[in-house]
């Protein structure tokens, strides 16, 4: 099989160079790839587990190998940018609901699935930045505005650093008019190369490996309890939850 290689971007002046990304993202795949290939649920949420602890590490190492010119600001109870739209993979979905069903109560997870179905009737289909401008919180957010599941957050969410805690209240207060935060790129690069070894493990297996929009996604996942046996068994069990604007990117990258 063919492997689309996802664009990585590059930081000026870094040692995190496309090549290197790339490297980074091969070798998650092949470290990711008997995982999945068990073809079990078990094995899928495995595979997203290693990949979130593989990316904080490199978070962490780029940290280290280039530290920002600031502190990352980011911290427990900080909110502000969990109005965004997140991408995740499959894997990372079936992880977060088999979390979320073996640590709530069923009130608490029926009580979950309903701040889920309105978030994702409120925000289906939208932009990036009409995501941002609709202030929709995340419904995993707790009632102290920290993350419920950050054991088992998207690795989208774990590479977003940013420098200013201030700025992104900025943007976010006016997203179309005002630049996003600056942020540690080397981290946010490393995330996204073990996110796209993820992709990959999972495009060799046959599996779908499109990204998919979180809040849509795991609406699909926690009312559908086979949603994981449908992925595996390579029903278009999430395609409803595909992002349009991702998909409308690449086909203009060519």
């Amino acid at each position: 099989m063919t492997r689309r290689k996802r664009s990585l971007p590059l930081a000026p002046g870094t040692r995190y160079t496309p090549a290197v990304l790339e490297g980074i993202a091969d070798g998650e795949r092949a470290a990711l790839a008997l995982s999945l290939a068990a073809r079990t649920e078990a094995g899928a949420v495995s595979a997203a587990a290693s990949a979130l602890a593989r990316a904080e590490a490199l978070q962490g190492a780029s940290v280290a190998a280039e530290p920002p010119e600031r502190p990352i600001a980011c911290k427990a109870g900080c909110a502000t940018c969990c109005v965004s739209k997140v991408l995740v993979l499959a894997p990372e979905v079936l992880r977060i609901a088999a979390h979320l069903r073996a640590t709530r109560s069923q009130a608490e997870l029926a009580a979950l699935e309903e701040r889920v179905r309105a978030a994702d009737a409120a925000t289906r289909g939208l932009s990036r930045l009409e995501r941002a401008e609709a202030g929709v919180p995340c419904p995993l957010l707790d009632e102290r505005g920290a993350c419920s599941i950050h054991a088992v957050r998207p690795i989208v969410c774990a590479g977003w650093s940013s420098l200013d805690a201030a700025a992104c209240e900025r943007h976010f207060a006016a997203p179309a008019s005002v630049p996003t935060a600056p942020m540690h790129r080397p981290g946010y690069e490393v995330a996204n190369a073990v996110l796209a070894g993820l992709g990959w493990a999972a495009k060799e297996q046959g599996l779908d490996a499109a990204p998919l929009e979180l809040i849509a996604a795991l609406r699909i996942a926690l009312e559908r309890p086979n949603a994981g046996e449908r992925w595996l068994a390579r029903l278009p069990v999430f395609a409803a939850a595909r992002d349009a604007e991702w998909q409308e990117d690449r086909r203009r990258e060519g």
